[in-house]
């Protein structure tokens, strides 16, 4: 029997976002999938802002945004000549816009990102089962070709999806109801009907329909045909039942051809009453499911998995304490339930089968969208850029960090992001150049609490960066961005998360207050247990402090 750290259990976006997470801080981990190929088809387009950030953290954002294309907001109106819609382009964000970009390109560069940590998805692997020891969790696998194995793991993790083993075997109810409506999905070719970029939506007495066009030309087209109800989701879905739904909708004829894959579904709205039990954690769909309305599904389940990746990492190696990991579920369940709100809002709004209800519904919806307060509301919500967890002290505590630039001593831009990609704890000083000399006592022993999982820099509000000699990169917020965007004085202190979310912040270069907050994010033997004496004052940033 083979001993680890994590058993991951699924090896869609969820499981292989934790994977990456748990690989790229020398966890040593496991991923077991129950298909045996690669998926090809794919149930999710859309990945918002907010997962965008976390993909620019592990440098893959950029190959996302290639392959896929931008869209501007959502839509709420089947007016294509007077669009009515919530626009992303003024969130404060590198990634100001919606991606479309199919579920399987987005595996496909996770999984290479994977590989290229040394981790491979064991495919045609099943979870059968699983009990927890004192310090273990026992897992039996069965292989697709015949015969069991067994893994000892300290923590798994189920990212198996709405048939999860791993809830199953928790014995955790999947409170909630299905919806009593059946859809049509298809990725086809269309011809008759023009649709360039976003999701469109078309309603009509027939039903609701769904045209987003892909970047190869053909197109995904979803449809919830009042006259279509009642069949069994397992039927198989003919081309031409298609095509008359999506006729009917449009009311006009149009002709789809090429088929790739077509299906029927149904949808549930469910989640767990927790994300956690002893040793095994779970999120994306095993946790939470609902209407696809929104695209909140895949980018929950992602960030799900950034959000416990790191702290099972560091409650691992020893570098925090287990309490830590009882926050992935004080954290992202109440997140999880309000993706459920969110999504039967829209859908069940989208849904209205009355005609008359409908363009009541279309006349508020064309009064209240255009108002920047709801504008601002609705796109926050969606891209998940406005999520604030309840991490410690400060103003800032538990804000997302906003992207910003800054500039080095060598007159480079450097945006705050890529700084965030250290694996650890990023650790900011604010500062003003006066404060360099006139505090700099105490700013060294600030810094003298950075070490392989905690990295600090030194971001002066005005002046030049080479002229302070810190044991800390020193930087100059050229552009204002801390003032101008998180409201930040100078004096500031700020411990960001891996997930770039702020630990805690402190309004004063106060050593001793810095040490007691670090306390609760880091175990006590990985704080250096005295503070740094400092022998004389520096001239002009002359030299640095050693650390005792």
């Amino acid at each position: 029997m083979s001993k680890l750290d994590v058993l991951v259990v699924g090896a869609g976006p969820t499981g292989m976002t934790a994977a990456i997470e748990l690989a790229r801080r020398n966890v040593s981990v496991r991923i077991v999938e129950r298909r045996t190929t690669p998926s090809t088809s794919s149930k999710a387009l859309v990945m918002h802002a907010r997962t965008l950030e976390l993909m620019d953290i592990l440098g893959v954002a950029d190959e996302m945004v290639h392959r896929g294309y931008t869209s501007p907001g959502i839509e709420f109106s089947a007016n294509l000549e007077k669009p009515l819609r919530a626009n992303a382009h003024k969130l404060d964000t590198q990634f100001s816009y919606i991606l479309i970009l199919p579920q399987a390109e987005t595996e496909e560069i996770l999984e290479r990102y994977l590989n290229k940590l040394g981790i491979k998805i064991e495919r045609g692997c099943t979870l059968t089962g699983f009990s927890e020891t004192e310090n273990a969790v026992r897992c039996t696998i069965e292989r697709a070709e015949g015969g069991t194995f067994e893994i000892n793991a300290s923590y798994i993790v189920g990212a198996d999806g709405v048939h999860s083993m791993v809830r199953k075997t928790l014995d955790l109810p999947f409170e909630g109801y299905r919806y009593g409506w059946t859809a049509f999905l298809g990725d086809v070719r269309l011809h008759g009907h023009h649709a360039e970029g976003g999701t469109e939506q078309h309603f009509s007495n027939r039903g609701l329909g769904f045209i987003v066009p892909f970047k190869d030309g053909s197109h995904r087209i979803v449809t919830i045909d009042h006259d279509y109800q009642g069949d069994l989701e397992t039927r198989e879905l003919k081309l031409e039942e298609l095509q008359n739904s999506i006729s009917s909708i449009l009311e006009k004829p149009v002709e789809l051809t090429d088929p790739k894959w077509l299906t029927r579904w149904g949808s549930s709205l469910r989640i767990v009453p927790q994300y956690r039990v002893g040793r095994a954690f779970i999120g994306g769909d095993a946790a939470h499911t609902h209407s696809p309305a929104g695209g909140q599904g895949m980018n929950t389940g992602i960030q799900d998995a950034f959000n416990l990746g790191w702290k099972l990492a560091f409650v691992i190696k020893g570098e925090a304490p287990e309490a830590l990991l009882n926050t992935y579920n004080s954290e992202r369940y109440p997140l999880g339930k309000r993706a459920l709100r969110v999504s039967n809002l829209l859908i069940r709004s989208l849904r209205l089968r009355q005609n008359l209800l409908r363009k009541l519904r279309q006349a508020l919806l064309s009064i209240v969208i255009p108002l920047p307060p709801v504008q601002r509301k609705i796109t926050i919500t969606l891209s998940g850029l406005g999520v604030r967890y309840k991490t410690g002290d400060g103003k800032l505590a538990g804000v997302r960090m906003p992207d910003m630039e800054l500039m080095n001593a060598e007159h480079e831009k450097v945006r705050l992001y890529k700084l965030l990609s250290f694996p650890g704890y990023t650790l900011l000083l604010f500062i003003g150049p006066d404060q360099a000399q006139s505090a700099r006592e105490q700013i060294e022993q600030i810094l003298c609490n950075a070490d392989d999982m905690l990295k600090s820099h030194v971001i002066l509000n005005s002046g030049l960066p080479k002229l302070h000699n810190f044991k800390a990169s020193t930087l100059v917020d050229y552009r204002g961005d801390f003032e101008n965007k998180i409201g930040s004085k100078t004096g500031r202190i700020i411990l960001v998360r891996p997930d770039a979310y702020v630990a805690f912040d402190l309004a004063a270069l106060d050593p001793d207050a810095f040490k007691k907050q670090l306390r609760k994010w880091k175990t006590e033997r990985s704080i250096p247990p005295e503070t740094p004496i400092l022998q004389e004052m520096p001239l002009q940033g002359s030299r640095s402090l050693t650390c005792s």
